[in-house]
C-alpha cells in the first residue's frame, strides 16, 4: 500500500484494508470484529453496537470520544479519539469486542492509527474474549518506532507522526504455540517483525477475543484509531 490513505474516499481506504486482507484469508474469512464510526455521534462516545462485534470503553482519567477528523486538513472521516491529558492517572481505554469466540485459528487485524506530534506512548493490545487478561501488546513509541510487550531489544519499523498508517497483524494460534507477523503500512510507515506469545501466556492467547486501544497510566496525549477489522481464516 503506497498511496497516502488519507487521500483515499473512505470507501476506497477500507476496499484497501479489505483487499490486503483477503489475500491473507484467500477470501474465505469470517468477520469478528469491524469498527468504524462514520455513524457515531460527534463528541460522544463510540456507540457500543459496531458493524461486526462491540466496542466498550473505559475513560479513566480521560475521554474516549468521536471525532470529525483528527486534524485539519484531512478528509471528514470520523474516527475515535482516545485522550488520556494527565500523567500519572487511571489508564483510558478502547476495546473491540468480537462478535463471537472464535478459538485456535489464523487471525487477521487491521487497524487505521493517528499519532499526533508531542503524544505519549499508545498501545494495542491482544486480549481473551470476555476478559481484559493480555497475551501480546505493542507500543508505539514517542520515538517513532514499535515496542513488542515492554522489550527494548524488541523494538521494530517505523511509522509517521500526523498522518495516519495501518498496523496489520497476521496472528496463528494453534495448541501448542502462537506467532504474530506484525507489519506497518502506508506512506512514511515501514518495518514488520515476528513476535512468539510467550509460553506462560498461551492459556490467554487460546481465548483470543478482544484488541485494545489504550494509553497508560504514565503517559499522555491523544490518538485515533478507525477501520477495526479481524477476521478469521475459515
Amino acid at each position: 500500500m503506497n498511496a497516502k490513505l488519507d487521500s483515499l474516499p473512505r470507501p476506497l481506504r477500507l476496499c484497501s484494508l479489505l483487499g490486503l486482507l483477503l489475500l491473507w484469508t484467500a477470501c474465505n474469512g469470517t468477520t469478528l470484529l469491524q469498527a468504524n464510526f462514520n455513524s457515531d455521534a460527534v463528541g460522544s462516545p463510540p456507540a457500543p453496537a459496531q458493524g461486526t462485534g462491540t466496542v466498550s470503553v473505559d475513560k479513566g482519567a480521560g475521554t474516549v470520544i468521536v471525532v470529525a477528523k483528527p486534524t485539519a486538513g484531512l478528509p471528514d472521516y470520523r474516527w475515535a479519539r482516545i485522550n488520556h491529558p494527565t500523567a500519572p492517572s487511571p489508564e483510558t481505554t478502547m476495546t473491540g469486542n468480537f462478535s463471537q469466540f472464535g478459538g485456535n485459528g489464523h487471525y487477521n487485524l487491521l487497524a487505521s492509527l493517528f499519532l499526533p506530534s508531542g503524544a505519549g506512548v499508545a498501545t494495542v493490545q491482544f486480549e481473551a474474549f470476555g476478559s481484559s487478561a493480555e497475551f501480546l501488546h505493542l507500543d508505539f513509541m514517542p520515538e517513532g518506532n514499535v515496542r513488542v510487550d515492554d522489550v527494548e531489544a524488541s523494538r521494530f519499523g517505523q511509522f509517521p507522526r500526523d498522518q495516519s498508517f495501518v498496523v496489520s497483524v497476521n496472528l496463528d494460534i494453534t495448541a501448542a504455540a502462537a506467532t504474530a507477523h506484525v507489519a506497518l503500512l502506508g506512506a512514511g510507515a515501514s518495518g514488520s517483525t515476528d513476535v512468539a506469545v510467550k509460553p506462560a501466556l498461551m492459556p490467554v492467547a487460546h481465548q483470543f477475543g478482544a484488541v485494545k486501544f489504550w494509553m497508560g497510566f504514565q503517559h499522555k496525549g491523544s490518538f485515533f484509531v478507525d477501520d477495526i477489522l479481524v477476521k478469521r481464516k475459515n
